[in-house]
């Protein structure tokens, strides 16, 4: 349980997948003490980076105490394993914590609600919030239901997003893919994911996987600052 409402407590897990233990920082809404209902819960990747202004789980925690979503926000550390976790070969050990221990961990000590499961990534991390879409969509079944890439990395490894993307229309390609995703990219061309993200997007797009709901967005920010504006709209279509 919370050790008081709107405030975050700190826990940790240590991983039999990836043989790292991650510091985790989660925020309850204030609604959440006097409540007997489960919550949706964001799963933010990179929840200890220091991003601008506040580090990236206070800003986002900022964001949802201003827009008033009753969610739990879970911020999992681990930023200095993130060229080991967030990509591959990794990226597979690392999705399989986050299913097969984080969330089972979380869901197990926590009022959690099991059909809204939010994953959320910047850069090398929304790159893997990407993959783990596609890890999960070549499986049979997924865990998360909304995945917030945020200027994905995904032409770092041009190649494994290939392949792993051309796994999951393998499997999905006469089924559905319940799930939704969000993908924002910053407008400069030589300074952000630009292109990558775009390709990503006009790829799936024309998957036309049934049951599955894309969105991109485009902003004037930089690599960085289009986190926050990015959660605070992929928020809207999440929350609706």
């Amino acid at each position: 349980m919370p050790s008081a409402a709107g405030r975050p407590i700190s826990d940790s897990i240590k991983s039999a997948e990836t043989g790292a233990t991650y510091q985790l920082t989660i925020y309850f809404p204030a609604s959440y003490s006097g409540s007997t209902k489960a919550y949706p819960v964001i799963y933010a990747l990179d929840g200890d980076a220091v991003n601008a202004p506040s580090g990236r789980f206070e800003n986002l925690r900022g964001i949802l105490e201003r827009k008033g979503i009753d969610a739990v926000l879970v911020g999992i550390g681990g930023t200095s394993r993130r060229s080991t976790d967030y990509t591959f070969p990794g990226a597979v050990p690392y999705h399989d914590f986050l299913t097969k221990e984080l969330v089972p961990f979380i869901e197990s000590k926590y009022r959690a609600d099991s059909t809204k499961r939010i994953l959320t990534g910047h850069s090398l991390s929304g790159s893997m919030t990407g993959y783990a879409l596609f890890l999960e969509g070549a499986g049979t079944t997924l865990t998360f239901s909304h995945f917030l890439s945020f200027d994905g990395s995904y032409g770092y490894q041009q190649a494994e997003t290939d392949t792993y993307e051309q796994k999951m229309y393998e499997v999905r390609k006469d089924k559905a893919l319940p799930a939704t995703l969000i993908l924002a990219r910053c407008g400069d061309t030589t300074q952000c994911n630009y292109q990558p993200v775009d390709a990503v997007y006009q790829k799936l797009l024309q998957r036309g996987y049934s049951g599955f709901q894309i969105v991109e967005k485009t902003y004037s920010t930089s690599h960085v600052a289009v986190d926050l504006p990015a959660f605070e709209d992929a928020l809207a279509v999440v929350f609706k």
